[in-house]
């Protein structure tokens, strides 16, 4: 009679990991039919429907594999064993994806933040440096506006530009215009330095802001929907910081003086000498603006929302941990399933036959069985006469 091996530990630990498993996925459902974060009855209804669900199919699939595979003839054994493990990994893949961002949630939130928080600083100082660059074009602005207005009082008073019969007053004014371009771009600069100077302290005190957030002791949802209120307010701030950066004004400067004055209808002798003039100035008033302008045009950062399977891949640094004990929750179920089966392929496993041996085998008699009692025969005692 074949000896069936006990293989109700084995079931009852399955039955407590699968049990862990449907938690954690419930509370990964809970957050899928409670989008707004309050839980309805119904939402506590189909909850917990679910987790049961996973915690009765889990286990029944468990049993089954364990006390009905192995008894297949060996035909279909192999080929339903390769069924069901390739399943049961599927199904424990997505399982483990659910354990590890309930795990990983509050990890995944708190680098979400912290992400958001250095690269709010990061654009932040960009920003000031390119307020520092456009200001530091001042010296050049300044000359521009100083050589035009020489140049346009000299042409006035003496024709010096348009000795070859041009039109002194036409040359006067187009050098005159040039020196106000210069001095409006370096009005611009100096117009939006107080504006700038508030702009940045408000900056700075919303990434104080969102530092204390991030270290506050609240609510993790509490503390999302603050720190979004503040990113709203650091990109509105940003946009406005954008929108003073005054490059457009030195770009325009810049073409004024390296525009094709021969092109333009000017005497070659004034074309030349404002050629000459204002060589350097213009390509030093633009030197670097093309990273500031493109600085401008670029999207600001914020805290979109993430979705916490999404974290697990945006930052596997902080959320690794989770991603092990999510595997471990599902891995130990499936090699307490193989070695169940294994168990019980050797209890139903027929007995083997002794092997034949060529030689005779004596065997001994029972020691319990009687023996016959030898019969001695009297001899008869024969005496020499």
């Amino acid at each position: 009679m074949d000896k069936q091996p006990n293989l109700k530990i084995l079931l009852i630990v399955n039955g407590v990991l699968h049990s862990i498993s449907a938690c954690m996925a419930g509370v990964w459902i809970s957050e899928l039919v409670s989008s707004s974060g309050a839980m309805t009855p119904l939402a506590w209804f189909e909850t917990a429907l679910a987790v049961v669900a996973i915690a009765i199919g889990l286990s029944a699939m468990s049993y089954i594999a364990i006390r009905h595979i192995p008894t297949l003839p060996q035909s279909v054994r192999g080929a339903a064993k390769a069924a069901f493990i390739g399943g049961y990994t599927a199904i424990a893949a997505v399982l483990l994806l659910a354990a590890a961002s309930v795990l990983g949630a509050p990890a995944g939130e708190r680098a979400h933040l912290e992400f958001a928080h250095q690269e709010f600083k990061t654009e932040t100082e960009l920003r000031r440096r390119a307020v520092a660059t456009i200001e530091n074009r001042e010296p050049f602005l300044i000359d521009c506006e100083n050589v035009g207005d020489a140049m346009s009082n000299q042409e006035g008073a003496t024709g010096a530009f348009s000795r070859e019969g041009g039109d002194v007053g036409r040359v006067a004014i187009t050098l005159s215009n040039i020196a106000d371009g210069c001095k409006s771009a370096r009005n611009s600069i100096y117009a939006n330095r107080a504006y700038l100077s508030r702009q940045f302290a408000r900056a700075d005190r919303i990434l104080i802001d969102l530092r204390r957030v991030i270290d506050s002791e609240n609510d993790r949802h509490k503390k999302m929907i603050d720190a979004r209120k503040l990113a709203d307010e650091w990109q509105r701030v940003m946009r406005g910081i954008n929108d003073a950066l005054a490059t457009e004004a030195l770009f325009a400067a810049s073409e004024s003086l390296t525009k094709d004055w021969h092109a333009a209808g000017l005497p070659v002798a004034a074309a030349n000498a404002i050629t000459q003039n204002f060589d350097g100035i213009a390509d030093a008033l633009v030197e670097g603006l093309e990273d500031i302008a493109a600085l401008k045009e670029r999207p600001l950062p914020g805290i979109p929302v993430v979705s916490n399977i999404a974290y697990l891949g945006m930052y596997p640094d902080a959320t690794l941990s989770a991603l092990a004990i999510g595997a471990i929750i599902e891995v130990i179920p499936l090699v307490v399933i193989l070695l169940g089966m294994s168990m019980m392929e050797r209890g139903i496993m027929p007995p083997r036959a002794p092997a034949s041996s060529a030689m005779p085998v004596l065997v001994a008699a029972n020691d319990d069985t009687p023996r016959p009692k030898r019969q001695y025969k009297r001899r008869s005692a024969k005496r020499d006469a």
